[in-house]
Order: C-alpha cells, then sequence, then structure tokens
C-alpha cells in the first residue's frame, strides 16, 4: 500500500479508527486495524511501509489452509 500524501495517510488512519469502534467488528479484525494504524502512525513522510513479518504471516496462513480441520 503506497500513500501518495499526508492528507491522505491522515484520512486513512481516520477510517480505519472510525471502523474498528464498532461492536460489530471482531476482535482479531480490530487488533489487525490498530496494527495497519500503528503502520500508518509511525511513518515518516515519504517512508515507505515496511515489510517486516509479511513473508512469516503469508507462510503461516499457507500452512493454516493446508492443514487438514478436525471434526469437531
Amino acid at each position: 500500500m503506497r500513500v501518495v500524501d499526508e492528507a491522505e495517510r491522515t484520512r486513512l488512519i481516520e477510517q480505519l479508527s472510525n471502523l474498528i469502534r464498532s461492536p460489530r467488528i471482531p476482535a482479531a479484525t480490530r487488533a489487525a486495524g490498530l496494527t495497519v494504524i500503528g503502520w500508518l502512525a509511525r511513518r515518516m513522510p515519504g517512508e515507505v511501509p515496511h515489510d517486516l513479518g509479511v513473508a512469516e504471516a503469508r507462510a503461516s496462513e499457507k500452512r493454516m489452509r493446508a492443514a487438514p480441520r478436525s471434526e469437531e
């Protein structure tokens, strides 16, 4: 995700903040939204978002999809 200007970055943080305040938002989604807000808020103007942990998260997601589901 590349945010071109600071006004757009600020608007995105505001929209995410408003969205995650909803009581209908699951806790995992709220945590993800807060993580994205944190990445956006810590970024310096002109600095690209980091991708630390992205490869690991994708590998984990791939393993979870491939794992057989147990019947309950």
